[in-house]
């Protein structure tokens, strides 16, 4: 498969790149001012602004599926998941490619959600001390649902840097309470590999929980 990746010199962007060509696929990797992934045969790096047609229509040329991995950092705008994505759908029609994995957090609500005690509360104090991310979330999600994309949108509680352990993706959760970046990278490989959870956004779950 031949996969772009936004934002790819990230911490989870990295970690997927380095599984995907493990794997045996191709990448193209959209990097934003610094590139730190390893030289492989298989992977491009590009040089992309996440909200720049141009740069975002270059990126995905020729490609079978997206992963974007774009999130809020120091300085980012506050509606720049959201402004991207709208972006990149244009770029996607021009181009005839629908296949589109994005990550966002469990503060993003679907009806039927298994909410837990722990995800409860750090969603409300993220909605406190950072509401532009609860709400940019939210709002990618809302876009992405109006489109005719082949979306998918993983849901995370919170990333660390912990050890994989073994995980499931539900429809509704619950959320593992600690999700490693190599679990997300896996998780996002999974839905593409499989051509799952199309126009859904599964929860990374612990694989002991109903």
């Amino acid at each position: 498969m031949n996969i772009a990746v936004i934002a790819a010199n990230g911490r989870s962007g990295k970690a997927f790149v380095t599984q995907a060509l493990a794997a045996g696929h191709s990448v193209r990797a959209g990097v934003y001012k610094s590139n730190n992934l390893e030289e492989h045969p298989n992977l491009t790096v590009v040089e992309c602004d996440a909200t720049n047609k141009n740069d975002l229509a270059n990126l995905i040329k020729g490609q079978d599926a997206i992963v974007s991995f774009i999130g809020h950092v120091k300085g980012s705008p506050a509606q720049v998941q959201t402004d991207a994505m709208r972006v990149l759908a244009e770029a996607m029609k021009e181009q005839d490619i629908t296949r589109l994995v994005s990550l966002t957090g469990t503060g993003v609500r679907f009806p039927g959600d298994k909410i837990t005690l722990i995800d409860r509360i750090l969603n409300v104090s993220i909605s406190i001390i950072d509401p532009a991310r609860i709400r940019d979330g939210k709002g990618h999600v809302a876009f992405l649902q109006q489109t005719d994309l082949d979306w998918t949108v993983i849901r995370v509680l919170k990333l660390q840097n912990v050890e994989p352990k073994p995980f499931t993706l539900k429809q509704n959760g619950p959320t593992k309470l600690y999700v490693g970046r190599d679990e997300v990278a896996k998780a996002v490989l999974e839905v593409l590999e499989q051509n799952s959870f199309i126009r859904q956004a599964p929860i990374i779950s612990p694989i002991n929980k109903n």
